[in-house]
Protein backbone atom coordinates (compact mmCIF):
# COMPACT_ATOMS: atom_id res chain seq x y z
CA UNK A 1 0.00 0.00 0.00
CA UNK A 2 1.48 3.15 -1.18
CA UNK A 3 0.78 6.61 1.10
CA UNK A 4 -0.95 9.47 -1.10
CA UNK A 5 -0.91 13.15 0.50
CA UNK A 6 -2.76 16.26 -0.61
CA UNK A 7 -1.37 19.10 -2.14
CA UNK A 8 -2.27 22.12 -3.65
CA UNK A 9 -1.01 23.16 -6.62
CA UNK A 10 -2.22 26.43 -8.81
CA UNK A 11 -4.78 27.04 -6.38
CA UNK A 12 -6.27 22.98 -6.82
CA UNK A 13 -6.46 20.26 -4.77
CA UNK A 14 -4.84 16.63 -5.95
CA UNK A 15 -4.10 13.31 -4.12
CA UNK A 16 -0.59 12.01 -5.04
CA UNK A 17 1.40 9.47 -3.85
CA UNK A 18 4.38 9.74 -1.74
CA UNK A 19 7.17 8.82 -4.07
CA UNK A 20 5.14 10.73 -6.86
CA UNK A 21 5.38 14.03 -4.38
CA UNK A 22 9.11 13.51 -3.90
CA UNK A 23 10.03 13.65 -7.44
CA UNK A 24 7.77 16.26 -8.83
CA UNK A 25 9.29 18.51 -5.59
CA UNK A 26 12.52 17.37 -6.59
CA UNK A 27 11.89 18.64 -10.09
CA UNK A 28 11.29 22.02 -8.90
CA UNK A 29 13.33 22.32 -6.60
CA UNK A 30 16.29 21.93 -9.23
CA UNK A 31 14.60 24.37 -11.36
CA UNK A 32 14.48 26.90 -8.39
CA UNK A 33 17.84 26.28 -7.79
CA UNK A 34 18.93 26.93 -11.32
CA UNK A 35 16.44 29.87 -12.16
CA UNK A 36 17.25 31.85 -9.12
CA UNK A 37 15.72 33.65 -6.80
CA UNK A 38 14.75 36.76 -8.39
CA UNK A 39 10.72 38.29 -9.63
CA UNK A 40 11.10 36.85 -12.99
CA UNK A 41 12.19 33.57 -11.97
CA UNK A 42 9.34 33.14 -9.43
CA UNK A 43 7.22 33.92 -12.11
CA UNK A 44 8.75 31.43 -14.38
CA UNK A 45 8.00 28.78 -11.53
CA UNK A 46 4.68 29.94 -10.91
CA UNK A 47 3.93 29.36 -14.46
CA UNK A 48 5.98 26.22 -14.37
CA UNK A 49 3.81 24.71 -11.36
CA UNK A 50 0.33 26.59 -13.42
CA UNK A 51 1.31 23.74 -16.93
CA UNK A 52 1.66 20.74 -14.50
CA UNK A 53 -1.39 21.49 -12.21
CA UNK A 54 -3.09 21.77 -15.79
CA UNK A 55 -1.61 18.47 -16.86
CA UNK A 56 -2.65 16.81 -13.70
CA UNK A 57 -5.93 18.08 -14.19
CA UNK A 58 -6.30 16.61 -17.68
CA UNK A 59 -4.66 13.31 -17.28
CA UNK A 60 -5.79 12.25 -13.94
CA UNK A 61 -8.87 14.23 -13.12
CA UNK A 62 -10.25 12.86 -9.65
CA UNK A 63 -7.36 9.90 -9.19
CA UNK A 64 -4.40 9.27 -7.12
CA UNK A 65 -1.83 10.95 -9.21
CA UNK A 66 1.17 7.90 -9.74
CA UNK A 67 4.77 8.32 -10.61
CA UNK A 68 4.12 7.03 -13.65
CA UNK A 69 2.28 10.37 -14.52
CA UNK A 70 4.84 12.56 -13.06
CA UNK A 71 7.41 10.94 -15.15
CA UNK A 72 5.37 11.63 -18.35
CA UNK A 73 4.30 15.24 -17.23
CA UNK A 74 7.83 15.93 -17.06
CA UNK A 75 8.94 14.00 -20.00
CA UNK A 76 6.03 16.79 -21.63
CA UNK A 77 7.31 19.84 -20.25
CA UNK A 78 11.49 18.88 -19.92
CA UNK A 79 14.35 18.17 -17.41
CA UNK A 80 15.61 20.81 -15.62
CA UNK A 81 18.58 20.88 -18.24
CA UNK A 82 16.19 21.62 -21.13
CA UNK A 83 14.82 24.82 -19.47
CA UNK A 84 18.17 25.95 -17.91
CA UNK A 85 21.49 25.04 -18.38
CA UNK A 86 24.18 24.63 -15.78
CA UNK A 87 26.13 27.51 -16.63
CA UNK A 88 23.57 29.94 -17.62
CA UNK A 89 21.75 28.73 -14.37
CA UNK A 90 25.54 29.70 -12.35
CA UNK A 91 25.72 33.00 -14.57
CA UNK A 92 22.35 34.20 -13.21
CA UNK A 93 22.88 33.09 -9.69
CA UNK A 94 26.34 35.35 -9.72
CA UNK A 95 24.49 38.22 -11.50
CA UNK A 96 21.66 38.36 -8.90
CA UNK A 97 23.97 38.19 -6.50
CA UNK A 98 26.18 40.47 -7.74
CA UNK A 99 23.35 43.10 -8.67
CA UNK A 100 19.99 42.93 -7.12
CA UNK A 101 18.61 45.35 -9.64
CA UNK A 102 19.98 43.73 -13.06
CA UNK A 103 17.35 40.55 -14.25
CA UNK A 104 19.26 37.59 -15.24
CA UNK A 105 19.00 36.14 -18.84
CA UNK A 106 18.65 32.85 -20.49
CA UNK A 107 20.45 32.97 -23.72
CA UNK A 108 20.01 29.30 -25.21
CA UNK A 109 20.99 27.99 -28.52
CA UNK A 110 18.57 28.40 -31.29
CA UNK A 111 17.85 25.13 -32.60
CA UNK A 112 15.58 23.94 -35.70
CA UNK A 113 12.40 21.72 -35.01
CA UNK A 114 8.93 20.88 -36.46
CA UNK A 115 6.20 22.73 -34.24
CA UNK A 116 3.30 20.24 -33.92
CA UNK A 117 1.43 22.82 -31.92
CA UNK A 118 0.88 25.23 -34.97
CA UNK A 119 1.43 22.53 -38.09
CA UNK A 120 -1.12 21.87 -41.26
CA UNK A 121 0.95 19.11 -41.85
CA UNK A 122 4.29 17.90 -40.04
CA UNK A 123 5.22 21.33 -39.15
CA UNK A 124 7.55 22.60 -41.13
CA UNK A 125 6.63 25.73 -42.03
CA UNK A 126 5.48 26.69 -38.12
CA UNK A 127 9.31 25.63 -37.54
CA UNK A 128 11.15 27.66 -39.52
CA UNK A 129 9.02 30.78 -38.98
CA UNK A 130 9.79 30.12 -35.83
CA UNK A 131 13.30 29.86 -36.20
CA UNK A 132 14.02 32.63 -38.74
CA UNK A 133 10.86 34.73 -36.31
CA UNK A 134 8.85 35.18 -38.95
CA UNK A 135 5.17 34.37 -39.51
CA UNK A 136 4.78 30.69 -40.50
CA UNK A 137 1.97 31.66 -43.14
CA UNK A 138 4.86 33.44 -45.04
CA UNK A 139 6.68 30.36 -45.15
CA UNK A 140 3.13 27.97 -46.17
CA UNK A 141 2.34 31.18 -49.21
CA UNK A 142 6.17 30.52 -50.63
CA UNK A 143 5.70 27.11 -50.36
CA UNK A 144 2.14 26.46 -52.25
CA UNK A 145 3.44 28.73 -54.87
CA UNK A 146 7.24 27.43 -55.72
CA UNK A 147 5.66 23.74 -55.00
CA UNK A 148 3.73 24.51 -59.14
CA UNK A 149 6.66 26.37 -60.11
CA UNK A 150 9.24 24.40 -58.97
CA UNK A 151 7.72 20.96 -60.73
CA UNK A 152 7.84 18.97 -57.44
CA UNK A 153 11.22 19.83 -56.22
CA UNK A 154 9.44 22.11 -53.39
CA UNK A 155 7.13 19.22 -52.02
CA UNK A 156 10.37 17.22 -52.24
CA UNK A 157 12.16 19.23 -50.00
CA UNK A 158 9.08 19.76 -47.51
CA UNK A 159 9.47 15.97 -47.01
CA UNK A 160 13.12 15.98 -46.54
CA UNK A 161 12.69 19.00 -43.96
CA UNK A 162 9.97 16.71 -42.39
CA UNK A 163 12.22 13.65 -41.77
CA UNK A 164 15.31 15.36 -41.46
CA UNK A 165 13.78 17.86 -38.84
CA UNK A 166 13.00 16.25 -34.89
CA UNK A 167 9.49 17.14 -33.32
CA UNK A 168 9.71 19.51 -30.61
CA UNK A 169 8.10 17.15 -27.76
CA UNK A 170 9.07 19.20 -24.30
CA UNK A 171 8.85 22.57 -23.51
CA UNK A 172 12.93 23.37 -23.25
CA UNK A 173 12.65 21.88 -26.85
CA UNK A 174 9.97 24.77 -27.66
CA UNK A 175 11.85 27.30 -26.53
CA UNK A 176 15.21 26.19 -28.03
CA UNK A 177 13.38 26.49 -31.46
CA UNK A 178 12.70 30.23 -30.74
CA UNK A 179 16.43 30.59 -29.27
CA UNK A 180 17.55 33.11 -26.85
CA UNK A 181 14.94 34.46 -24.57
CA UNK A 182 14.88 36.20 -21.30
CA UNK A 183 13.52 34.94 -18.41
CA UNK A 184 10.44 37.00 -18.46
CA UNK A 185 9.92 35.49 -22.13
CA UNK A 186 10.36 32.07 -20.88
CA UNK A 187 7.67 32.98 -18.57
CA UNK A 188 5.84 34.19 -21.43
CA UNK A 189 6.02 31.21 -23.54
CA UNK A 190 5.17 28.97 -20.65
CA UNK A 191 1.60 31.76 -20.50
CA UNK A 192 1.10 31.49 -23.92
CA UNK A 193 1.57 27.10 -24.46
CA UNK A 194 -1.05 26.99 -21.09
CA UNK A 195 -3.67 29.03 -22.33
CA UNK A 196 -3.03 27.63 -25.90
CA UNK A 197 -3.50 24.19 -23.91
CA UNK A 198 -6.39 24.93 -22.36
CA UNK A 199 -8.06 26.44 -24.93
CA UNK A 200 -7.09 23.31 -27.81
CA UNK A 201 -8.26 21.00 -24.93
CA UNK A 202 -12.10 22.46 -24.51
CA UNK A 203 -12.15 22.98 -27.91
CA UNK A 204 -11.43 19.28 -28.85
CA UNK A 205 -14.46 18.56 -26.44
CA UNK A 206 -16.46 20.47 -28.63
CA UNK A 207 -15.50 19.11 -31.47
CA UNK A 208 -14.71 15.51 -31.54
CA UNK A 209 -14.79 15.24 -35.21
CA UNK A 210 -12.04 17.70 -35.62
CA UNK A 211 -9.80 15.75 -33.07
CA UNK A 212 -10.87 12.58 -34.34
CA UNK A 213 -9.73 14.14 -37.74
CA UNK A 214 -6.67 15.44 -36.51
CA UNK A 215 -5.31 12.58 -35.07
CA UNK A 216 -5.60 9.90 -38.03
CA UNK A 217 -3.79 13.66 -39.99
CA UNK A 218 -0.79 12.93 -37.43
CA UNK A 219 -0.84 8.99 -38.00
CA UNK A 220 -0.86 9.43 -41.36
CA UNK A 221 2.08 11.72 -41.40
CA UNK A 222 3.99 10.23 -39.11
CA UNK A 223 3.89 6.89 -40.79
CA UNK A 224 4.64 8.39 -44.05
CA UNK A 225 7.98 10.41 -42.76
CA UNK A 226 9.01 6.83 -40.72
CA UNK A 227 8.11 5.09 -44.07
CA UNK A 228 10.52 7.82 -46.50
CA UNK A 229 12.48 7.67 -43.09
CA UNK A 230 13.23 3.49 -43.92
CA UNK A 231 13.74 4.39 -47.72
CA UNK A 232 15.86 6.80 -47.54
CA UNK A 233 18.25 5.10 -44.83
CA UNK A 234 18.22 2.27 -47.20
CA UNK A 235 19.25 4.32 -50.23
CA UNK A 236 21.88 5.57 -48.28
CA UNK A 237 22.98 2.11 -47.04
CA UNK A 238 23.22 1.33 -51.21
CA UNK A 239 25.33 4.49 -51.48
CA UNK A 240 27.68 3.68 -48.90
CA UNK A 241 28.13 -0.18 -50.13
CA UNK A 242 28.90 1.89 -53.53
CA UNK A 243 31.25 4.28 -52.18
CA UNK A 244 33.09 1.42 -50.38
CA UNK A 245 33.32 -0.66 -53.11
CA UNK A 246 34.81 2.01 -55.04
CA UNK A 247 37.25 3.89 -52.82
CA UNK A 248 38.31 0.12 -51.72
CA UNK A 249 39.23 -0.47 -55.68
CA UNK A 250 40.79 3.09 -55.89
CA UNK A 251 43.13 2.23 -52.96
CA UNK A 252 44.07 -0.86 -54.29
CA UNK A 253 45.27 0.52 -57.83
CA UNK A 254 46.88 3.38 -56.08
CA UNK A 255 49.16 0.83 -53.79
CA UNK A 256 49.22 -2.05 -56.73
CA UNK A 257 50.62 0.88 -59.11
CA UNK A 258 53.48 1.69 -56.62
CA UNK A 259 54.07 -1.63 -55.35
CA UNK A 260 53.89 -3.46 -59.15
CA UNK A 261 54.96 0.32 -61.56
CA UNK A 262 57.85 -1.74 -63.65
CA UNK A 263 55.29 -4.37 -64.82
CA UNK A 264 52.47 -2.25 -64.96
CA UNK A 265 54.83 0.72 -67.33
CA UNK A 266 56.32 -2.09 -69.09
CA UNK A 267 53.52 -3.55 -70.26
CA UNK A 268 51.46 -0.33 -71.28
CA UNK A 269 54.42 1.53 -73.02
CA UNK A 270 56.92 -0.55 -74.30
CA UNK A 271 54.90 -3.73 -74.81
CA UNK A 272 56.57 -5.50 -72.25
CA UNK A 273 59.90 -4.09 -72.38
CA UNK A 274 60.79 -2.73 -68.70
CA UNK A 275 63.34 0.18 -69.86
CA UNK A 276 60.79 2.59 -69.28
CA UNK A 277 60.71 1.77 -65.05
CA UNK A 278 64.13 2.98 -65.05
CA UNK A 279 63.82 6.80 -65.89
CA UNK A 280 62.89 7.49 -62.61
CA UNK A 281 66.29 5.86 -61.63
CA UNK A 282 68.46 8.23 -64.36
CA UNK A 283 67.09 11.11 -63.38
CA UNK A 284 65.98 11.34 -59.37
CA UNK A 285 68.01 9.68 -56.58
CA UNK A 286 66.46 7.48 -54.47
CA UNK A 287 65.67 9.36 -51.31
CA UNK A 288 63.42 11.44 -53.64
CA UNK A 289 61.75 9.09 -55.66
CA UNK A 290 61.00 7.75 -51.88
CA UNK A 291 59.51 11.14 -51.10
CA UNK A 292 57.38 11.67 -54.46
CA UNK A 293 55.95 8.27 -53.43
CA UNK A 294 55.33 8.89 -49.64
CA UNK A 295 53.88 12.35 -50.63
CA UNK A 296 51.72 10.78 -54.13
CA UNK A 297 50.32 8.42 -51.19
CA UNK A 298 49.25 11.07 -49.22
CA UNK A 299 47.76 13.32 -51.17
CA UNK A 300 45.71 11.04 -53.38
CA UNK A 301 45.40 8.56 -50.57
CA UNK A 302 43.96 9.97 -47.89
CA UNK A 303 40.99 11.45 -49.92
CA UNK A 304 39.66 8.04 -50.79
CA UNK A 305 40.13 6.66 -46.93
CA UNK A 306 37.88 10.02 -45.90
CA UNK A 307 36.01 8.63 -48.91
CA UNK A 308 35.92 5.10 -47.39
CA UNK A 309 35.10 6.43 -44.15
CA UNK A 310 31.81 8.03 -44.80
CA UNK A 311 30.85 4.89 -46.80
CA UNK A 312 31.06 2.62 -43.84
CA UNK A 313 29.92 5.32 -41.59
CA UNK A 314 26.26 5.50 -44.76
CA UNK A 315 26.16 1.52 -43.95
CA UNK A 316 26.56 0.94 -40.45
CA UNK A 317 25.86 4.19 -38.92
CA UNK A 318 28.29 4.30 -35.89
CA UNK A 319 29.30 7.21 -33.87
CA UNK A 320 32.89 8.58 -34.48
CA UNK A 321 35.04 10.69 -33.32
CA UNK A 322 34.50 12.49 -36.82
CA UNK A 323 36.33 15.96 -35.68
CA UNK A 324 39.44 13.91 -34.92
CA UNK A 325 39.44 11.85 -37.50
CA UNK A 326 38.89 15.02 -39.86
CA UNK A 327 41.85 16.77 -38.05
CA UNK A 328 44.21 14.18 -38.32
CA UNK A 329 43.45 13.60 -42.46
CA UNK A 330 43.54 16.81 -42.77
CA UNK A 331 47.11 16.89 -40.95
CA UNK A 332 48.08 13.72 -42.87
CA UNK A 333 46.78 15.76 -46.38
CA UNK A 334 48.70 18.73 -46.39
CA UNK A 335 51.88 16.36 -45.12
CA UNK A 336 51.48 15.24 -48.73
CA UNK A 337 51.47 18.68 -49.86
CA UNK A 338 54.56 19.91 -47.81
CA UNK A 339 56.57 16.88 -48.83
CA UNK A 340 55.41 17.37 -52.73
CA UNK A 341 57.26 21.23 -52.42
CA UNK A 342 59.84 20.09 -50.03
CA UNK A 343 60.98 16.77 -52.29
CA UNK A 344 60.58 19.64 -55.40
CA UNK A 345 63.64 21.99 -54.03
CA UNK A 346 65.96 19.07 -53.31
CA UNK A 347 65.44 18.23 -56.95
CA UNK A 348 65.68 21.83 -57.76
CA UNK A 349 68.74 21.96 -55.83
CA UNK A 350 70.46 18.94 -57.23
CA UNK A 351 70.49 21.51 -60.40
CA UNK A 352 72.29 24.39 -58.47
CA UNK A 353 76.48 23.61 -58.71
CA UNK A 354 77.97 23.32 -62.37
CA UNK A 355 80.86 21.37 -62.92
CA UNK A 356 83.22 20.69 -65.35
CA UNK A 357 85.96 18.51 -66.74
CA UNK A 358 88.59 19.42 -69.51
CA UNK A 359 90.43 16.24 -71.53
CA UNK A 360 93.77 17.26 -73.30
CA UNK A 361 93.67 14.21 -76.33
CA UNK A 362 97.27 13.54 -78.17
CA UNK A 363 96.02 13.82 -81.73
CA UNK A 364 99.31 12.65 -83.82
CA UNK A 365 100.61 14.69 -86.47
CA UNK A 366 100.35 14.18 -89.97
CA UNK A 367 102.84 15.45 -93.52
CA UNK A 368 99.25 15.61 -95.59
CA UNK A 369 97.83 19.21 -96.72
CA UNK A 370 94.28 18.30 -95.47
CA UNK A 371 92.41 17.09 -92.13
CA UNK A 372 89.89 15.13 -92.26
CA UNK A 373 86.57 15.23 -90.13
CA UNK A 374 84.49 12.18 -90.41
CA UNK A 375 81.96 10.83 -88.24
CA UNK A 376 82.33 7.62 -86.81
CA UNK A 377 82.01 4.68 -89.25
CA UNK A 378 81.07 2.47 -85.86
CA UNK A 379 77.39 2.20 -85.20
CA UNK A 380 75.03 -0.03 -82.92
CA UNK A 381 75.30 -3.06 -84.27
CA UNK A 382 71.66 -4.03 -82.15
CA UNK A 383 68.72 -5.07 -83.86
CA UNK A 384 66.54 -4.38 -80.57
CA UNK A 385 67.51 -0.47 -80.64
CA UNK A 386 64.15 1.70 -80.08
CA UNK A 387 63.64 5.60 -79.54
CA UNK A 388 61.57 6.69 -76.39
CA UNK A 389 61.77 10.45 -76.17
CA UNK A 390 63.66 13.88 -76.21
CA UNK A 391 64.14 15.56 -73.33
CA UNK A 392 65.90 19.29 -74.09
CA UNK A 393 69.01 18.82 -76.11
CA UNK A 394 68.94 15.19 -75.05
CA UNK A 395 67.58 11.55 -76.31
CA UNK A 396 66.10 8.51 -74.53
CA UNK A 397 66.77 5.04 -76.17
CA UNK A 398 65.91 1.54 -75.75
CA UNK A 399 68.93 -0.69 -76.22
CA UNK A 400 68.71 -4.45 -76.20
CA UNK A 401 66.71 -3.82 -72.88
CA UNK A 402 68.46 -1.08 -71.04
CA UNK A 403 67.99 2.46 -70.86
CA UNK A 404 70.57 4.59 -73.02
CA UNK A 405 70.85 8.34 -71.99
CA UNK A 406 72.33 10.41 -75.54
CA UNK A 407 73.28 14.18 -76.42
CA UNK A 408 74.59 15.36 -79.14
CA UNK A 409 78.29 17.39 -78.68
CA UNK A 410 79.03 20.77 -79.83
CA UNK A 411 82.45 21.10 -82.23
CA UNK A 412 84.28 24.24 -82.19
CA UNK A 413 87.14 24.86 -84.70
CA UNK A 414 90.01 27.14 -84.27
CA UNK A 415 93.26 27.11 -85.83
CA UNK A 416 96.64 26.88 -84.14
CA UNK A 417 100.36 26.06 -84.42
CA UNK A 418 99.64 22.42 -84.00
CA UNK A 419 97.01 20.05 -84.26
CA UNK A 420 95.45 19.16 -80.74
CA UNK A 421 92.19 18.56 -79.41
CA UNK A 422 90.52 19.43 -76.27
CA UNK A 423 87.24 17.35 -74.95
CA UNK A 424 85.28 19.68 -72.39
CA UNK A 425 82.61 17.89 -70.11
CA UNK A 426 79.90 20.15 -68.47
CA UNK A 427 77.26 18.87 -65.78
CA UNK A 428 75.25 20.16 -62.78
CA UNK A 429 74.75 18.45 -59.25
CA UNK A 430 74.21 19.12 -56.13
CA UNK A 431 77.75 20.23 -55.01
CA UNK A 432 80.80 20.74 -56.68
CA UNK A 433 81.64 17.31 -56.12
CA UNK A 434 78.26 15.66 -57.27
CA UNK A 435 78.67 18.20 -60.78
CA UNK A 436 82.17 17.03 -61.15
CA UNK A 437 81.19 13.29 -61.05
CA UNK A 438 78.46 13.83 -63.75
CA UNK A 439 80.46 16.07 -65.78
CA UNK A 440 83.51 13.14 -65.78
CA UNK A 441 81.77 9.94 -65.80
CA UNK A 442 79.88 10.98 -69.60
CA UNK A 443 81.27 8.87 -72.23
CA UNK A 444 82.47 10.48 -75.77
CA UNK A 445 84.26 8.18 -78.40
CA UNK A 446 86.77 9.26 -81.02
CA UNK A 447 89.67 7.81 -82.81
CA UNK A 448 92.40 9.03 -85.55
CA UNK A 449 93.75 7.52 -88.78
CA UNK A 450 96.63 9.24 -89.73
CA UNK A 451 95.03 12.82 -91.25
CA UNK A 452 91.27 11.58 -90.81
CA UNK A 453 89.82 12.05 -87.32
CA UNK A 454 86.44 10.27 -86.97
CA UNK A 455 84.13 11.64 -84.05
CA UNK A 456 80.88 9.95 -82.61
CA UNK A 457 77.85 11.58 -83.58
CA UNK A 458 76.62 11.49 -79.30
CA UNK A 459 77.93 11.41 -75.95
CA UNK A 460 76.31 8.78 -73.53
CA UNK A 461 75.67 9.74 -69.85
CA UNK A 462 76.91 6.51 -67.72
CA UNK A 463 74.29 4.76 -65.71
CA UNK A 464 76.40 5.64 -62.37
CA UNK A 465 75.39 9.29 -62.95
CA UNK A 466 72.07 11.58 -62.85
CA UNK A 467 71.21 13.23 -66.01
CA UNK A 468 72.13 16.43 -64.89
CA UNK A 469 72.25 18.49 -68.26
CA UNK A 470 75.06 17.12 -69.10
CA UNK A 471 77.23 18.81 -72.03
CA UNK A 472 80.29 18.06 -74.13
CA UNK A 473 82.45 20.39 -75.88
CA UNK A 474 85.23 19.32 -78.79
CA UNK A 475 87.98 22.04 -79.74
CA UNK A 476 89.77 21.13 -82.63
CA UNK A 477 92.89 22.76 -83.57
CA UNK A 478 93.84 22.86 -86.97
CA UNK A 479 97.62 23.92 -87.76
CA UNK A 480 97.94 26.79 -90.14
CA UNK A 481 98.21 26.19 -93.75
CA UNK A 482 96.13 22.80 -93.43
CA UNK A 483 93.02 22.37 -95.14
CA UNK A 484 89.57 20.97 -92.81
CA UNK A 485 87.35 19.07 -94.65
CA UNK A 486 84.32 18.08 -92.74
CA UNK A 487 81.83 15.22 -93.85
CA UNK A 488 78.34 16.25 -94.31
CA UNK A 489 76.98 14.45 -91.34
CA UNK A 490 79.10 16.30 -89.00
CA UNK A 491 78.97 19.84 -89.95
CA UNK A 492 75.77 20.29 -88.10
CA UNK A 493 77.47 19.95 -84.92
CA UNK A 494 79.93 22.59 -85.58
CA UNK A 495 79.67 25.73 -83.30
CA UNK A 496 82.35 27.90 -84.53
CA UNK A 497 84.66 27.87 -87.35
Amino acid sequence: MNKTININLDGLAFKIEEEAYERLNEYLDTIKKRLGNNEEAQEIIADIESRIAELFQVNCKGCTIQLNAVEEIIHTIGEPAEIVDEEDAEESETGSKSSSSTSSTYVGKKSLFRDPDDRVLGGVCAGLGAYFDVDPLVFRVIAVVSAFASLGITALIYVILWIAMPKAKTLGQRISMRGGITFRKVGDNIKEEYEAVSSKFKEYKNKPNYKRMQTRANKTGDAMANALYQVLNILGILLGIGIVIWSVLAIMGLVGFFAFKDTIMGLAVTDGSHFIASVPDRFLAYIDQSFLTAAVLLVIGIPFLVILYLGLKLIFRFKSHGKFIGMTALILWLSGIVLVFFTGIRIAKSFEESGSVSEQQYLKPTQAETIYLRASEVESISNDREYLMDLDHLELFSEDGELQVEGAPVINISRGDILQMTIDKKARGLNDDDAEFNAKTTVYYWSQNDSIIYLDKKFVIADEALVRNQKVYINIQIPYGKKLEVSPYLDRFIDEY
